[in-house]
């Protein structure tokens, strides 16, 4: 079982490492190698980026593998999954689905029902294989198609 843990100000370069090589080298059926698209996903996620999201309080958590840092995932308090992404190499480890699996309890135990997300072509059938159902028609998403997706965590009563 992968280690979890909220992301440090020392995590900044590691995590974008894994972000920039995952969005590269793992999403290509997405962006398709068009120089416009990855610019625009790769776009604001530099060290200096992450740690700014880091000091800003964004919910950022790191899945280990040992010490290095296996995948990335964020949310925000209302309920968004903002960001899950594993590194070439860690893929089909659990890392992305125990980091989920994660978020999802801290969501649920701030008391939301539901969890929202926007996925990739790619990672749309690990979603759906954890839970998810999609939500609406596709959308832009970093000049790529983009699913709406959403989960109820908490059985309303």
């Amino acid at each position: 079982m992968p280690h979890i843990r909220p992301a440090t100000v020392d995590d900044a370069a590691a995590i974008s490492t894994v972000l920039l090589a995952s969005i590269r080298q793992l999403c290509v059926a997405d962006h398709q190698d068009d120089p416009a698209a990855l610019a625009a996903w790769c776009a604001h996620k530099s060290p200096d980026d992450v740690r700014d999201w880091i000091t800003s309080g964004t919910e950022l958590r790191v899945a280990l593998q040992g010490n290095e840092i296996a995948a990335v995932g964020a949310f925000s308090a209302k309920g968004d999954i903002l960001l899950l992404y594993v590194g070439p190499g860690f893929q089909g480890q659990g890392h992305s689905a125990a980091l989920l699996a994660a978020m999802e309890d801290e969501l649920a135990a701030l008391g939301l029902y539901t969890a929202h997300l926007t996925s990739t072509g790619t990672a749309h059938g690990f979603y759906l294989a954890k839970g998810w159902q999609d939500n609406g028609p596709q959308s832009d998403c970093y000049l790529t198609a983009g699913q709406p997706m959403r989960k109820h965590l908490i059985a309303q009563t």
